[in-house]
């Protein structure tokens, strides 16, 4: 389940995260012709995404599940 829900999650916010980052960061992103500080970037703004996936199911989904396997129907 975490790898569904985290999977879903960075395929939905990594396109927009990194859209916002670059945006911001144009002018160090035009300054290099290599495109090394694009690839570091974007790796960089990725594993925060998933970190933040990670916490947010750890702390909401994960508890959310366990609530509703406690509970018994009639």
């Amino acid at each position: 389940m975490a790898i569904i829900f985290l999977g879903i999650w960075v395929g939905l916010t990594v396109p927009v995260a990194l859209s916002v980052v670059f945006t911001i960061l144009k002018p160090i992103v035009m300054i290099d012709n290599t495109g090394i500080s694009m690839i570091i970037i974007g790796l960089l703004v990725s594993f925060i995404d998933g970190y933040i996936g990670i916490k947010i199911y750890e702390k909401k989904i994960k508890s959310w599940l366990e609530r509703k396997k406690k509970r018994k129907f009639p």
